[in-house]
C-alpha cells in the first residue's frame, strides 16, 4: 500500500495537471483576446494564486504567453506582508519568473484593498504591455460571489458572478482580467502546492467576520452543506446559468434597438414607440447598456430607477428623471434620450417655413404641404393641419419669446404659453428649444402640445396647411 506521503503526491500531481488543463481550455476560450505581450499573474502567495502560478508554469513556453507574477502588499499587516513578499519572491525564482512587487498603505475597507491592488495590476500591465492579468478566483470564488449578489438584490448579471474573461478600465487603462482556476475548488489548489512542496501563506484576516465574504465562508456556506453538500458546485452552476441567459436577454436587446439607437459620448437617443413596446427584461437592459455607454463601464442604475424610468417611457406626456452623476433621462411624445442634464441656452431660432417645402429650423426638420381640408394629419401630436386662409401665406418656425401667450383649441381664451407647457409636462430644458409655428394671427401650433383654437381646420376649411416636425439627431 502507499505510503501517505506518497498518495498525497500522487493526488498534488493530478491536481496540478487538473490546473493546467483548465488554464488551457480558458486560454483557448480567450484565444481572440490575447495579444502578444505577457500574462501577468496576480499572485498574494496564498495557495489559490499560488496553484495558479505553478499550473501555468508546467504548460510549455509554446502554448501559453510568457508569465510575470505581480504581488501588492496592502501596508495593513507589516510583518506578514514582509512575509508574503519574500515568498512571492522565493516561487518566482523557483519557477524561472520575473515578479513585480509593490505596496502601499490603505484603508481597512474590503473595496480599498481591492481597489488598491487592481490600481497596482493594472499599472504592471501597462508598463509590460501585457496581454492580461490573471487572478485565481475558483470556484468557492464564485459561489460566495453568486450568494453575496443574490442576498444584495441582484438581478442575472449580478447573479452571473464572475467571468472568466472580463474587461475592466482601471485609471486610465482598459485591462483584460483572466481567471482560469473557475472550475477548481480551493481543496484543489491546496493540492497543487503540496505537489510543488509550497508551503501557503495564511491569511488571518480572512477569518475575521467583519468582512461580509468571510461570514459567508466560514457560517453560510457550512450550513447551507447541510442541505446540499454539493451547494458550492450549485451555486457555481446557477452562476454559469445566469450568465448565460443573461448574454442570451443582453443580445436579444441589442437586436431590439438596433438601426433605432443614436448613439454620441453626450446623448443616447431612441423613439418613444420603439422603447414602450420591450418587454421589462429587454428594456432595462438597453438603458443599462446606454448608462454603461455615457456614465462609463462600471456604472448601472437601480432598479427603482429602472422602473421609473419605464413608468415614464409608457406615460401619454413628457417628463424627465435625474440619474445623477451629471447626467438625466428625459422624454417627449416621440423621442426617449439620456443626455448631460447641465443647464444650458438654447440657441434662439426664427425661419420662414416654405409652403410646400422643408424648412430648417435649428435642431428640427419641418416640412409644410398645402392640401384638401380633409387631411388633418396623421393624428400624430408632430404633424398638425391648419387652416391655410386663416394662418396666412407668411407662416415662420421660431423659438418662444418673454411673455407670449397662446389660444389653446377648445379653450375660451389665451392663456400664457409658458403655464401651457408647464402644464403639459414639457421639460424645462426642452420648452426654450420647441419649435413654434407661428401665422398672422400669432402661434398657430405648439407641437406635440396643441394647435391653436383659430388656426384649427373648421368645416368652412377651404384648403388646409400640414406641418409636421422632427428633430434631426446627428
Amino acid at each position: 500500500m502507499a505510503s501517505a506521503g506518497t498518495k498525497r503526491k500522487r493526488d498534488g500531481r493530478l491536481a496540478t495537471a487538473q490546473a493546467a488543463r483548465a488554464i488551457r481550455s480558458a486560454l483557448r476560450r480567450g484565444a481572440d483576446r490575447i495579444g502578444a505581450g505577457p500574462l501577468v499573474l496576480a499572485v498574494s502567495g496564498g495557495a489559490d494564486s499560488a496553484a495558479m502560478a505553478i499550473a501555468f508554469a508546467t504548460i510549455p513556453s509554446g502554448k501559453r504567453p510568457a508569465l510575470v507574477l505581480a504581488h501588492f502588499s496592502h501596508g495593513l499587516r507589516p510583518t506578514a506582508d514582509k512575509r508574503e513578499t519574500r515568498l512571492v519572491a522565493r516561487l518566482a525564482e523557483s519557477l524561472g519568473l520575473d515578479v513585480k512587487l509593490g505596496s502601499a498603505s490603505v484603508g481597512p475597507s474590503e473595496a480599498a484593498a481591492r481597489e488598491a491592488r487592481y490600481g497596482f495590476l493594472a499599472k504592471v500591465s501597462a508598463e509590460l504591455g501585457a496581454c492580461a492579468v490573471g487572478t485565481a478566483h475558483t470556484l468557492d470564488d464564485q459561489a460566495e460571489t453568486a450568494l453575496l449578489r443574490l442576498v444584495r438584490g441582484a438581478g442575472l448579471r449580478g447573479g452571473g458572478g464572475i467571468r472568466e474573461w472580463s474587461s475592466r478600465e482601471i485609471g486610465s487603462h482598459q485591462v483584460q482580467l483572466l481567471r482560469p482556476l473557475l472550475v477548481l475548488t480551493r481543496e484543489q489548489t491546496e493540492a497543487v502546492c503540496r505537489e510543488a512542496d509550497y508551503r501557503p501563506a495564511a491569511d488571518g484576516s480572512n477569518r475575521s467576520l467583519r468582512f461580509a465574504r468571510n461570514r459567508v465562508r466560514s457560517r453560510v456556506l457550512p450550513e447551507l452543506a447541510r442541505i446540499n453538500p454539493a451547494a458550492r458546485a450549485a451555486l457555481a452552476r446557477f452562476a454559469d446559468n445566469a450568465r448565460e441567459d443573461d448574454e442570451a436577454l443582453e443580445a436579444l436587446a441589442r437586436d431590439a434597438v438596433a438601426g433605432s439607437e443614436r448613439r454620441s459620448t453626450e446623448r443616447v437617443v431612441w423613439g418613444r414607440t420603439k422603447l414602450a413596446q420591450l418587454p421589462m427584461a429587454l428594456l432595462v437592459r438597453v438603458l443599462q447598456t446606454a448608462w454603461r455607454h455615457v456614465a462609463g463601464d462600471a456604472a448601472a442604475l437601480s432598479r427603482a430607477k429602472l422602473d421609473a424610468m419605464g413608468r415614464l417611457i409608457r406615460r401619454s406626456d413628457g417628463g424627465e428623471i435625474t440619474l445623477g452623476q451629471g447626467w438625466r433621462f428625459a422624454i417627449d411624445q416621440r423621442w426617449c434620450w439620456i443626455e448631460r442634464a447641465t443647464t444650458y441656452l438654447a440657441t434662439p431660432f426664427d425661419a420662414e417655413l416654405r409652403v410646400p417645402g422643408e424648412t430648417q429650423a435649428g435642431p428640427w426638420h419641418v416640412r409644410a404641404a398645402a392640401q384638401r381640408p380633409t387631411a388633418r394629419g396623421a393624428g400624430d401630436a408632430w404633424e398638425m393641419a391648419m387652416d391655410a386662409d386663416r394662418v396666412g401665406e407668411r407662416l415662420c418656425v421660431r423659438t418662444r419669446r418673454p411673455g407670449e401667450r397662446f389660444h389653446p383649441a377648445g379653450m375660451p381664451g389665451p392663456v400664457r404659453l409658458q403655464d401651457l407647457l408647464v402644464n403639459a409636462k414639457v421639460p424645462r430644458a426642452e420648452r426654450d428649444e420647441l419649435p413654434l409655428v407661428v401665422g398672422t394671427e400669432g402661434i398657430a401650433w405648439v407641437p406635440g402640445v396643441r394647435v391653436a383654437e383659430w388656426a384649427k381646420v373648421i368645416e368652412a376649411t377651404r384648403t388646409a396647411v400640414v406641418v409636421s416636425v422632427q428633430r434631426r439627431e446627428s
